[in-house]
């Protein structure tokens, strides 16, 4: 999918340390500058000290399948699904992999199609998800919004992991 300007706005506003540490699901672009690119640049210009991006088709830094467990890579401030999850089979496991990558007070970034957003992906959904989501793992929830492009409907929620 890709980071939009407001998405990239609600990732500078986040109270992340000095060279804090970011892992994406996906290799994600800046799609709001012409030409795109890639999303560690906007991170950079954060101050991150550390960025990996884990995707399946060799474009990140890491290449893993992730219906898979991850091997250990360390914890991150900041972990992000901005366009990635919905492609995996195993849904749970994309789910383990963002909550064992996140360091307790850290940070979580997801977005994904809602119904509404017709032959995507494998997966669409509803923001109960995000809410149970967050219940059962104890995440405060930042942010939770609707966000309609010209394709289709999406889920937008900024967790916090308590620690």
């Amino acid at each position: 999918m890709g980071i939009w300007k407001g998405m990239a706005d609600d990732i500078a506003a986040l109270p992340l340390p000095k060279k804090f540490h970011v892992v994406e699901l996906g290799s994600q672009m800046l799609v709001y500058e012409l030409p795109h690119s890639p999303a560690v640049n906007l991170y950079r210009r954060l101050g991150c000290g550390r960025y990996e991006a884990i995707d399946g088709n060799g474009a990140g830094t890491i290449v893993h399948d992730l219906n898979l467990p991850l091997p250990d890579i360390g914890l991150f401030d900041l972990v992000t699904d901005f366009g990635t999850g919905e492609h995996i089979f195993d849904q749970l496991q994309v789910w383990r992999t963002v909550h064992s990558l996140c360091k307790a007070g850290g940070f979580i970034g997801v977005i994904r199609p809602e119904n509404g957003y017709p032959g995507h992906c494998f997966y669409r959904t509803d923001e109960c998800l995000f809410r149970d989501v967050a219940a059962a793992n104890g995440y405060e929830i930042l942010k939770l919004q609707h966000i309609s492009t010209a394709r289709g409907n999406n889920v937008l929620v900024f967790y916090r992991k308590k620690g």
